[in-house]
């Protein structure tokens, strides 16, 4: 799964991306709130994605809304996305620039869990595969990150992980070309993760 990710403004590719979906978010809610740093869910993030002018940054909320206000639906699993979310799988696709997520361990006989720092080995530019959609009462598009079967390196933390997509699928991913099930089969596996400092997390 994916229920924080880090985003680093001094990082000069990712600024770029943040200061133009700043902008965009400034023209349409006259506010800047994007997330920064450790990003939670239900902040305002900054996602490429293809619009009228074509490819660019663009500000959205992360989680969809759950029927009858049951909280965010943050997370989409990759295997039933197409069947479930069908026009978003096809024409909203979308990519959101990390530097790395966290995940938390389940410690066995003790309270609490590890919380680890993932990202992918070789990868510059990590993006996590979102999909996104919009909802009445928001100003905003709001994105949902796809997800699958964790690679096999980090699953001893958790048997879920956000889909990584690499630089080079980027622009068919946007674009909506090709079968999505296909590309999302391509993404990134060779991971690696290292405990953070004070990561024993109490009652989460």
């Amino acid at each position: 799964m994916c229920g924080r990710f880090h985003v680093d403004v001094q990082n000069e590719w990712m600024a770029a991306i943040i200061q133009e979906a700043c902008r965009r978010q400034r023209l349409l809610t006259g506010q800047e709130t994007l997330g920064a740093g450790e990003v939670f869910p239900g902040q305002v993030v900054a996602a490429l994605a293809v619009g009228k002018k074509g490819q660019g940054a663009y500000p959205m909320r992360w989680g969809f809304s759950r029927p009858g206000g049951r909280g965010l639906l943050i997370n989409v699993r990759s295997e039933t996305a197409l069947k479930k979310f069908e026009n978003a799988m096809r024409r909203r696709r979308c990519l959101v620039p990390m530097c790395w997520y966290d995940e938390w361990q389940a410690l066995d006989g003790a309270k609490g869990k590890l919380k680890y720092a993932i990202r992918p080995r070789q990868a510059g530019q990590a993006y996590l595969a979102a999909i996104y959609r919009y909802e009445e009462g928001s100003k905003l598009p709001v994105l949902s990150i796809l997800t699958r079967e964790a690679a096999p390196g980090i699953a001893f933390i958790h048997s879920r992980m956000p889909v990584i997509l690499p630089e080079g699928l980027r622009d068919a991913w946007l674009a909506g070309e090709g079968d999505p099930d296909a590309l999302l089969k391509q993404c990134e596996t060779d991971m690696e993760c290292r405990m953070e400092e004070g990561s024993i997390c109490p009652g989460m």
